[in-house]
C-alpha cells in the first residue's frame, strides 16, 4: 500500500480538487508550489512549511497543523486531524480522519482515529484504524545488511518476502504499543 501511495494521492488530489478553490493559506505559512496545495474550510495552519514540489498537500476540513510542522507531499490529512508542533512529514504520507501525528513520519498510511502524537520515527508503514503508538516509538524501515524485507504472513503462517528493500511497520486495526517501542524492520502487529 505505502509503495503505491503516492500515485494514489496525487490522482485523489486531482479528483478531490477539481474545480474547486483552496481556503486561502496564511502570510505566515511558507509554501512551495502553492498551486498543488488545498485546504478545506476551517483548516487551523498559522506557522509552518508546506512543500508540494514533490507531491501535492491536501488538508480536510476542520484540521490543525501546529506551529513548526515541516510537511513535505505528496501528503493528504482527513477531517479533523492533527499534525502537532515541530512534527517532520515526508511524503507520500496519508493521515487519516481524527487522527494525530507528532515526530518524524515518513512514507506511511495511517487510517482514521490514530494517534501516534509523540516523538519517534514511523516510516514504510502501514497502521489500522483506532491504533495507538506510544511516545518515543520507533521502527526500522531498513535491514542492516540491505537485503529485502520479508514480513510475516497470518494467512499461511510463514514469511514471506516482499520484494521491498524498505519496509517498516504493518499494524491491524485496534492494536496500541506502549512508549519506547522499538519495531524491527518488517513488523507485523495483528488485529487488536
Amino acid at each position: 500500500l505505502f509503495s503505491n501511495n503516492g500515485a494514489a494521492l496525487e490522482a485523489d488530489f486531482d479528483l478531490i480538487t477539481e474545480g474547486r478553490e483552496s481556503a486561502p493559506i496564511p502570510e505566515t505559512v511558507h509554501c512551495m508550489n502553492k498551486e498543488r496545495i488545498f485546504l478545506e474550510a476551517d483548516v487551523d495552519i498559522e506557522i509552518g512549511v508546506l512543500n508540494a514540489n514533490k507531491g501535492a498537500i491536501y488538508i480536510g476540513k476542520n484540521a490543525e497543523v501546529q506551529e513548526g510542522a515541516m510537511i513535505r507531499g505528496p501528503f493528504a490529512m482527513g477531517a479533523y486531524s492533527v499534525v502537532k508542533m515541530g512534527t517532520k512529514v515526508y511524503g507520500p504520507t496519508t493521515l487519516g480522519p481524527k487522527s494525530k501525528i507528532g515526530g518524524e513520519v515518513n512514507n506511511t498510511i495511517l487510517s482514521g482515529y490514530c494517534s501516534k502524537g509523540h516523538d519517534g520515527y514511523l516510516g514504510n508503514s502501514v497502521i489500522g484504524e483506532w491504533c495507538n503508538i506510544g511516545a518515543d516509538s520507533n521502527n526500522s524501515n531498513l535491514k542492516n545488511n540491505y537485503a529485502n524485507v520479508k514480513v510475516w504472513d497470518y494467512g499461511q503462517e510463514r514469511f514471506m518476502d516482499t520484494g521491498l528493500q524498505f519496509c517498516g511497520l504493518i499494524m491491524a486495526d485496534h492494536s496500541k504499543c506502549g512508549i519506547n517501542t522499538m519495531f524491527n524492520t518488517g513488523s507485523v502487529v495483528g488485529v487488536s
